[in-house]
């Protein structure tokens, strides 16, 4: 009796549909970039080498390609000697995917203003213990330019950035992608919102407080200067434009 022809692990997994042993072999190229310690900017092999590498159908593996590229893991050149490149994907890629749930959990500004609430002020707490000597140079420098853009409409884009890097000197990468990726998907709602004189300058006094309590590795006081500034600055939001904090959050371009 003639034996069966060879088939892959990937095809002799569970029954599945050819969308699932595309997520399938998608999970296999992430670990093989992970495994050789690609870098952005390195190439994949080319097809032929991948369909042998993976042992699935050519369709199957370019859906794959696909999938990896619009989480933006790869990057698909065309042309001669085009291919898969080894991308990274940036906080932008997250934030498209969570505001398409989002908007499927019909969320509105007013959600996401209290989720802010609740990561912020320990994320404050963190940098005050964990930040670098690079990070407290950074948010020194973020902070003189928010200084100087207090009259310009520079000062909204200025202050997200010093608590951007707020998020990542806490030294845990997830609180500096969830602030990036938040304020990516606020900024459009609140563009047409800018803050009032008064409200920039209490702005700045909450944030030399909290950049003050950092530098001395004031943990409690980080906490407590950012509490009252995250939940003011909702206040003033949601008295200021009621209509604005009721928006919903739509799948798009963040930012």
């Amino acid at each position: 009796m003639a034996s069966a022809p060879h088939r892959s692990s990937l095809d002799n997994a569970v029954p599945a549909n050819k969308a699932k042993r595309a997520l399938q072999v998608a999970q296999a190229i992430v670990s093989d970039i992970q495994l050789n310690a690609r870098e952005a900017g390195d190439r994949l092999p080319q097809e032929e080498d991948m369909l042998a590498r993976y042992e699935v159908a050519r369709a199957t593996l370019r859906e794959a390609l696909r999938f990896l590229e619009l989480q933006g893991v790869i990057q698909l050149q065309l042309g001669r000697g085009g291919g898969p490149v080894v991308s990274r994907p940036q906080t932008r890629d997250f934030a498209s995917s969570l505001s398409l749930i989002l908007q499927f959990m019909d969320t509105d500004l007013r959600a996401l203003l209290e989720l802010r609430e609740a990561i912020a002020p320990d994320m404050a707490a963190k940098a005050a213990v964990r930040a670098t000597n690079a990070d407290l140079a950074a948010l020194n420098d973020c902070y003189a330019q928010l200084e100087r853009d207090r009259e310009t409409a520079a000062f909204e884009e200025t202050n997200r950035r010093f608590h951007d890097l707020l998020g990542w000197a806490s030294g845990n990468p997830t609180f500096g992608l969830l602030t990036s990726a938040l304020h990516l998907l606020t900024r459009d709602l609140a563009v047409e919102l800018g803050y009032s004189a008064q409200e920039r300058a209490n702005q700045l006094r909450c944030l030399a407080r909290v950049l003050n309590a950092v530098r001395l590795r004031y943990a409690d006081g980080a906490r407590r200067h950012m509490e009252r500034l995250v939940k003011g600055s909702s206040e003033y939001l949601a008295a200021r434009s009621p209509e604005l904090v009721s928006q919903k959050v739509r799948w798009g371009d963040p930012g």
